[in-house]
């Protein structure tokens, strides 16, 4: 474009006149980046915790290997037991949940009615530290502790969450059931019901919504995928697998899907799968898996001790629709569970929560989860809910415990609390020296958090290029070297905690491990990364 030159003169002396502050500045090194699908290539793109159950985020492991690590049964189990006189049997089919609101924990658990065949009653527990619990009186008239559960025969195996997304407080608290409408048995199905406190209970009007599951049936709501899950039992009719189905409104079920089913890590202690659990952990699920070994009415033979007794395994899920068991060394590829292997071994290794000793324990016959349809965080646990009995599973026809008297009824029921280091349900660990490489990783932040045990060894961190090299500053001798044990340990290089220069680029991090047990990690934003607009 032409201009007078009087005029491009002018403008050469206003440009030049600008004061300091209008000048722009030059961002630090590293504070801006470009970030698209080629330079991403691929990598795998990650934000919050990094566990190890799967190879997922593991390229290589030298010197380390994973492990399943097993809860701590608390000293004070059982913590709830049948000790009313309206209580008609121990607590059965569970659910546990945290009100943060209201900073209570809340149970809902079944007792046999026996005024009707085949059908529960819902009983209402509270606790202020998830130790101490108390029956309140919900039911005012009566002055129990039982709740009004939907109004319909059958009613039994029950699973309740508070959904997070609904607008009607009407149906704040929702359930799935089983039950048979008509009393008939053609007629069982799995329904739904709704609450605005979890104690007054409404079915919903058309209870034929799923095809029945002869075990507890346990919705949540799945953010990611925007819908309503539910696990559940494979049937009609019946059979011992467990099966998934999802909705966008509760009242509309996808066709049940088999997620888990038994395969050769299942026949030497002939087992089967009762119910499970499941649980949203951050972006991934995991489930409470209720193996149940050998079921038998006769006597329990010397050489097989798992006959008629349930245990828990442990199941990982990155979508929450395809299910991976979990051994002794993680999750097992399902490419393995049809090779021909030592899976009696493998499968008593793979006890997530064992049931006790015979004789002794006070739930050395069974243990099956309650359900948690979201984690319950207390400090640095996670805790587990179950329930357990002094006796097999088919106790009343064999004999095991021996016949008890009349006021006893049963054998001692009651549930049970068991606790777990976060994230620490698959370590990596060494006793000498070992390194664990991640595959190619993205990752928007500036702090690396890791939860780890390094108390008498220790832990460092580098961080490798996409030629294999340590990225200048950020190298195995740049970090210093943790050595105790916690769960948020800020992984520091040259005595600073901010890794951006790290962020939006490939790279692989490698743990160097000397004595010492890794649970995750997690790309963490701790900084303020404000800059002035000018000079």
């Amino acid at each position: 474009m032409w201009l007078p030159k009087k005029l491009v003169t002018g403008l050469a002396i206003l440009s030049i006149g600008l004061p300091v502050q209008a000048q722009p500045r030059q961002a630090p090194p590293g504070m801006f980046r470009d970030l698209d699908d080629e330079i991403v290539g691929n990598a795998i793109l990650i934000s919050g915790k990094q566990l190890f159950i799967d190879d997922h985020v593991i390229e290589e492991l030298k010197g380390a290997t994973r492990v399943l690590n097993q809860p701590v049964k608390h000293s004070r189990n059982p913590l709830l037991k049948r000790d009313q006189p309206w209580e008609t049997s121990g607590p059965g089919y569970g659910t546990v949940l945290y009100d943060a609101e209201n900073r209570l924990f809340k149970m809902w658990y079944e007792n046999w009615d026996q005024n009707e065949a085949s059908s529960a009653r819902l009983l209402y527990a509270t606790s202020k530290n998830g130790l101490d619990w108390e029956k309140p009186f919900v039911d005012e008239e009566r002055k129990t502790n039982l709740v009004r559960r939907p109004d319909i025969k059958g009613f039994q195996a029950c699973g309740i969450f508070r959904d997070p997304v609904e607008r009607d407080p009407a149906r704040r608290y929702k359930m799935l059931f089983s039950c048979n409408p008509d009393g008939t048995a053609t007629s069982w199905t799995t329904a739904a019901a709704f609450s605005a406190d979890g104690i007054k209970w409404t079915a919903n009007s058309e209870s034929q919504l799923i095809p029945f599951s002869d075990a507890q049936s346990c919705p949540l709501w799945d953010a990611r995928r925007g819908r309503y899950v539910a696990i559940l039992r494979f049937g009609p009719p019946n059979t011992r697998i467990i099966s998934r189905t999802e909705s966008t409104d509760f009242l509309h079920w996808s066709p049940k899907v088999t997620v888990l089913r038994r395969t050769k890590m299942d026949e030497p202690m002939a087992t089967q799968f009762y119910q499970m659990s499941p649980l949203l952990y951050g972006d991934i699920f995991l489930g409470l898996l209720s193996a149940y070994h050998n079921e038998t009415l006769k006597p329990l033979p010397p050489d097989q001790p798992w006959t008629d007794r349930k245990n828990l395994h442990l199941v990982f899920s990155r979508n929450g629709v395809t299910w991976q068991r979990v051994g002794k060394n993680g999750a097992i590829p399902p490419r393995d569970l049809e090779q021909d292997r030592d899976w009696q071994r493998i499968a008593q290794d793979a006890v997530f929560l064992p049931y006790g000793t015979k004789d002794k324990d006070w739930d050395w016959g069974t243990v099956a989860p309650y359900f948690m349809p979201e984690p319950i965080f207390v400090g640095d646990e996670i805790w587990f809910y179950y329930v357990g009995q002094k006796g097999r599973n088919w106790w009343n026809y064999t004999g095991d415990p021996p016949k008890l008297d009349k006021q006893a009824r049963e054998p001692l029921r009651g549930v049970g609390l068991a606790t777990l280091r976060r994230d620490g349900f698959v370590s990596v660990e060494t006793q000498k020296n070992g390194t664990l490489t991640t595959k190619p990783l993205v990752f928007l932040g500036d702090t690396l958090v890791v939860n780890a045990n390094a108390k008498g060894g220790s832990l460092v961190v580098e961080a490798i290029d996409d030629k294999g090299k340590s990225i200048p500053g950020f190298s195995s001798t740049d970090c210093k070297p943790i050595t105790t044990d916690g769960i948020r340990h800020v992984v520091t290089w040259k005595g600073k905690t901010n890794c951006h220069l790290l962020q939006a680029r490939p790279i692989r991090l490698r743990f160097h491990l000397t004595n010492a047990k890794l649970y995750s990690f997690e790309p963490a934003i701790r900084h303020k990364h404000y800059l002035q607009s000018y000079d």
